[in-house]
């Protein structure tokens, strides 16, 4: 009986993170879909100085590796300071990551509509 009872367990522990699995990744298809082409745009537009020279300008569209991140953790805030103003865009805040040539890559803020070229 007690082997029964277990093996109910870890069916229901596989269920959970089967259907775990498929929301997170439906969720970040479907953001990734509907955002891909607004954040190409403010990606291009952004003007940073880790952006390529003139002539180069980087097709954001291009790459196939944009994925959604909570949190940005090139924000110097640490998960104890509550009450620092941009605790929220440190660990709560959603991003569309897009990579570019170069090692250069684009944080695209999707609550705020902004965008930051970084080089990684």
């Amino acid at each position: 009986m007690r082997a029964f009872v277990l093996f109910l367990a870890l069916l229901v522990a596989i269920k959970i993170w089967v259907q775990d699995s498929v929301y997170r990744s439906a969720t970040q298809d479907a953001l990734v879909a509907a955002y891909r082409a607004r954040a190409a745009q403010a990606c291009a537009a952004s003007a940073s100085p880790a952006a390529p020279a003139e002539g180069t300008a980087i097709n954001w569209l291009k790459g196939d590796d944009a994925h959604v991140t909570i949190g940005k953790p090139s924000v110097p805030v640490h998960f104890w300071q509550l009450d620092h103003e941009l605790w929220d865009a440190r660990f709560r805040q959603p991003y569309l990551m897009l990579s570019g040539e170069n090692g250069v890559s684009c944080a695209y803020d999707l609550m705020a509509d902004t965008a930051e070229i970084v080089r990684s």
